[in-house]
């Protein structure tokens, strides 16, 4: 069994998903249950927005869970544009597994995410001088790798300006650790045919600032989405007009991000229980949570679907849910299919 252990739910989610598309039975847990026939489980441990103390303890304590159940190599999945408590969490990593080091590529060049002389570079822009500097929670406001880690002498960040420098394979005495890129240059197999399941309708649920900021409204209404907010009152009778929502937490910033995402899950859960063959869109890892906690859901299978960046999960008797981190688009094909 492979493992990897993610801060939030959809990093966790985006890596199984790569693990089913190459061929590999995968799960997602939000609590570590060693009594699975998956060959790849990817953990949440729920710790981005916890203090990095409580963080530390939790990755420490999943770990050690892990490691219990002899897996045949670890992962750590982080954030691309470092946000998290990365340096406490991967430290807490290597004290339980005993391995030396880490070979940490937070660069995702597929997407644009590169680093180059220890700075790190979004689609030619300084990552202080894009979005990710407002972020709400850890925002970025420098560029150096080095700086937004903290001081480590067992943390290894190399360079990595095109998909040809993700060629690290590290030994058994390396944590491997990284975005979704690395992972997929390491875990190998045979990529295989999507499955791409048919449903009627579709709810997107974006409590993500970035996506916002970066107009992730104005891309789905092109796409034939009605867009609303949590500031408008959204009836089930919506389904009524339209096959296609959108809904999102909009701009505000005049409460916490926890209070925003709890006010989304209110608006958002009344639309799913009278809409049966629906697809839903979760975009952002703490949103994610909020709607797997309010269902009380916590083992999910992959469903092999083939989109790029997403995790398409469907628990025991439960629908079809698609998550991804709110830092990147949606896939064009992720919502064709619906009939």
């Amino acid at each position: 069994m492979i493992t990897i252990i993610a801060d939030d739910f959809s990093g966790a989610a985006e890596l199984a998903g790569i693990a089913a598309a190459h061929g590999f039975k995968a799960e997602v847990q939000t609590q570590f249950d060693p009594g699975t026939d998956a060959e790849v489980v990817a953990v949440d441990t729920d710790t981005r927005l916890k203090s990095e103390d409580e963080a530390a303890r939790i990755v420490g304590e999943i770990t050690r869970q892990i490691v219990a159940a002899k897996p045949t190599w670890i992962y750590k999945k982080t954030d691309s544009v470092l946000r998290g408590h990365i340096r406490a969490e991967i430290e807490a990593i290597l004290a339980v597994t005993g391995q030396q080091d880490c070979c940490f590529v937070p660069a995702n060049p597929s997407k644009g995410r590169i680093v180059v002389d220890g700075r790190y570079w979004v689609n030619g822009m300084p990552l202080n001088e894009t979005v990710f500097a407002q972020d709400p929670d850890h925002p970025r406001r420098s560029a150096v790798v080095r700086e937004l880690l903290g001081r480590s002498t067992v943390i290894h960040t190399p360079d990595v300006r095109t998909r040809e420098d993700l060629g690290h394979t590290p030994g058994a005495g390396t944590l491997a650790a990284g975005a979704a890129d690395f992972f997929t240059e390491l875990i190998g197999g045979s990529p295989v045919m999507p499955v791409k399941a048919k449903t009627q309708a579709s709810l997107l649920v974006c409590g993500s600032l970035a996506a916002w900021e970066m107009r992730r409204a104005e891309e789905m209404q092109q796409r034939g989405f009605v867009v609303k907010t949590i500031d408008e009152p959204v009836s089930p009778a919506i389904w009524q007009t339209t096959s296609r929502l959108m809904l999102a937490i909009g701009p505000r910033r005049d409460v916490s991000p926890e209070q925003l995402t709890a006010e989304l899950m209110d608006a958002a859960l009344p639309l799913i229980d009278v809409q049966p063959d629906l697809r839903i869109g979760l975009e952002g890892g703490a949103t994610a949570m909020a709607f797997i906690r309010r269902m009380g859901w916590t083992r999910f299978e992959v469903v092999p679907e083939g989109f790029t960046g997403v995790g398409s999960l469907r628990p025991p008797g439960g629908p079809l849910f698609c998550v991804k981190p709110g830092s990147y688009p949606w896939p064009d094909e992720c919502f064709a299919c619906q009939d």
